[in-house]
């Protein structure tokens, strides 16, 4: 009687690893198909700004304002699109 209580036991146990996988599969494709679809509602620019007479690019505004204050160029905003 105890060998049968063991072996159900442990089938209880595989049955619920097994399922428990299965579940975790399905929330994953859940996840991918969710991300994918953010991906195309959301447009992946970013700005930043240019200074056209140095050809020099900046992500952040304090770097492009100081660059403006430094060489006297003036540096406009453009936005980047982001592969």
């Amino acid at each position: 009687m105890k060998k049968f209580q063991k072996n159900n036991n442990f089938s209880n146990k595989f049955n619920f690893l097994d399922l428990l996988i299965t579940k975790l599969k399905k929330m994953d494709e859940s996840c991918n198909i969710f991300i994918s679809k953010i991906v195309h509602y959301i447009p992946m620019t970013e700005s930043a700004w240019k200074c056209f007479r140095c050809n020099l690019t900046f992500k952040d505004e304090v770097h492009a304002k100081m660059h403006s204050e430094i060489s006297r160029h003036s540096t406009s905003k453009v936005k980047i699109l982001v592969a």
